[in-house]
């Protein structure tokens, strides 16, 4: 892979990259078929691990969230896409919703599907992500793994 600051770093050897997989409930579906790739990527011995994580559909943007873990995590993967040069949003998306008995709170509504792309503890990809002309989707990801991966689809020239 080649970092985006343009300093190379070696290939990425078979098994180095660990899989962190955000999903909404219920798994079924198309979500299905991605966790079954993963699988298969992972007793190929191309990916070290998979880790399947669910999350709701909408979280109350708050300091006192039952689920602040997951926001912390959105706001490392948004850190970590923004000093790219590249975007989370959409899918992500930050709302106002309103409550039954008046009043609104803030929200954010999460994709479907996000897997974020590791080596060791390192961060290295987000996907679904964006630089506002290409797209980079986790099936795009999925093919480059699946096709010996080298560089991270977000890294490869167009």
């Amino acid at each position: 892979m080649q970092r985006t600051d343009d300093e190379p770093v070696d290939d990425v050897d078979a098994g180095t990259v660990t899989v962190r997989l955000w999903s909404r409930r219920p798994v079924c579906g198309p979500r299905a078929t991605v966790i079954d790739r993963l699988t298969e990527l992972r007793a190929a011995g191309v990916l070290d691990d998979v880790e399947i994580q669910t999350w709701p559909e909408e979280i109350a943007v708050s300091e006192h969230s039952v689920h602040s873990d997951v926001l912390d995590t959105v706001e490392r993967y948004e850190t970590w896409a923004s000093e790219r040069g590249l975007s989370l949003r959409p899918p992500f998306e930050t709302r106002t919703s309103s409550l039954l008995v008046g009043g609104s709170k803030e929200v954010l509504r999460t994709p479907m599907l996000v897997a974020a792309a590791y080596e060791g503890d390192e961060l290295v990809g987000v996907y679904p992500c964006t630089d506002g002309e290409a797209t980079w989707s986790i099936t795009d990801f999925l093919d480059a793994l699946d096709g010996g991966l080298t560089e991270l689809p977000h890294e490869t020239p167009a």
